[in-house]
């Protein structure tokens, strides 16, 4: 969508009509002196353009030009400010999310020309939380990082926790995740991924299942796990202790729970 916005600097610029203006006075008499029509500004404009990258990204921002707002534009949008007196502007965003980063941008404007520019944003997922298992008996709840403990594998319930580690001894790594099945709490595999490499596209791309997947662990591979809330969280970074029966991961938001449509 386009849109064309008018931001004026205050300073001296000469139009046309002025310079006439100034010479018919001069006609009649008066001593004013007329600028020479070499001091005729024409104003300019800018293209801005938005593109926006990453995981949970913004559904919109506040374009600022030179610190005052212009008005709000979309994550990939463009738009016009127009009536621009020639010089140098910057640029910037506000009203960015926590997750995403973008950086200002100097863009110069020459009479009667159109720059062109974009603010290009990143957005990251969310910092990791490290969680350590026992096999078969923590399981966490990610929405809200409580783990319930659950003594040789029995749970005292069912509906507080989304995964566990189960021990299989015939693959190599052995920790297996299991998800919660009660709760419809689903699960994807991105092999060849870490959470380091991981993309939005690996995310929108992966494929979930209600049922258990039997791969194990290892370090090459994401594990989503899709919660019963609708938030996904990528699992990856992997360290077994089987010593200690114990599987250390690192677990990141990289999407919300979509949200409710609002009741009639």
């Amino acid at each position: 969508m386009f849109e064309h916005i008018r931001i004026r600097r205050e300073g001296r610029v000469w139009s046309v009509m002025t310079v006439l203006v100034a010479i018919a006075a001069a006609g009649c008499g008066e001593s004013t002196v007329a600028p020479p029509l070499e001091e005729v500004i024409l104003p300019g404009s800018i293209t801005v353009a938005t593109e926006t990258s990453g995981f949970m990204k913004d559904d919109g921002y506040e374009l600022l030009v030179d610190g005052v707002s212009a008005g709000t534009i979309g994550p990939n949008d463009e738009l016009t400010l127009q009536e621009l007196d020639p010089a140098t502007y910057e640029l910037a965003l506000g009203d960015v999310a926590d997750n995403c980063e973008v950086e200002a941008v100097s863009v110069e404007v020459a009479p009667a020309g159109t720059a062109a520019t974009t603010l290009s944003v990143v957005c990251a997922h969310a910092e990791p939380q490290a969680y350590t298992l026992r096999f078969n008996r923590a399981r966490p709840n990610l929405d809200d990082g409580v783990i319930t403990e659950c003594p040789f594998g029995l749970c005292p319930t069912e509906e507080e926790w989304d995964l566990h580690v189960y021990y299989n001894s015939q693959t190599d790594p052995h920790s297996v995740i299991r998800q919660n099945l009660t709760t419809g709490v689903e699960i994807a595999h991105v092999a060849g991924a870490t959470l380091a490499s991981l993309t939005e596209a690996d995310v929108t791309g992966a494929t979930f299942t209600g049922e258990w997947v039997a791969d194990p662990f290892d370090n090459d591979r994401v594990i989503l796990v899709r919660t019963d809330l609708g938030s996904v969280y990528a699992l990856g970074d992997p360290v077994e202790d089987e010593s200690a029966q114990t599987l250390t991961f690192n677990a990141a938001l990289v999407a919300t729970a979509p949200a409710q449509a609002a009741a009639p």
